[in-house]
């Protein structure tokens, strides 16, 4: 399938592009101004929760941004950067998960 002619994959992949760029970008922001709640064990977990929620929508996000660069053809510039998403939200599973592993042996 080829996109010759066609306005609306470039447009909605322009729009899924931008909207993963935002959410990822705010779930940084919502880290940071988001104030510790609690006292004692739980305190500074809403700040995780919010990142963490953020990262989710960014995510879900990458996988629509992954899956509407499908329709350019195989090689192009288009279609190897939209992987970009995705591989970034694997860095952090990746990571978190490196984390509680290496605190499980620690």
């Amino acid at each position: 399938m080829t996109i010759e002619g066609k306005t609306e994959p470039r447009f909605l992949l322009t729009v899924f592009a931008a909207l993963w760029v935002m959410t990822y970008v705010y779930s940084f922001v919502a880290f940071a101004i988001t104030a510790p709640d609690d006292i004692g064990f739980t305190r500074g977990l809403n700040r995780i929760r919010a990142f963490l929620g953020w990262q989710g929508i960014a995510g879900i996000l990458a996988i629509c941004v992954f899956g509407c660069a499908r329709s350019w053809p195989k090689g192009s510039a288009v279609r190897r950067n939209s992987a970009v998403p995705l591989m970034l939200a694997g860095l952090l599973i990746f990571g978190i998960l490196g984390v509680i592993g290496w605190a499980a042996i620690n």
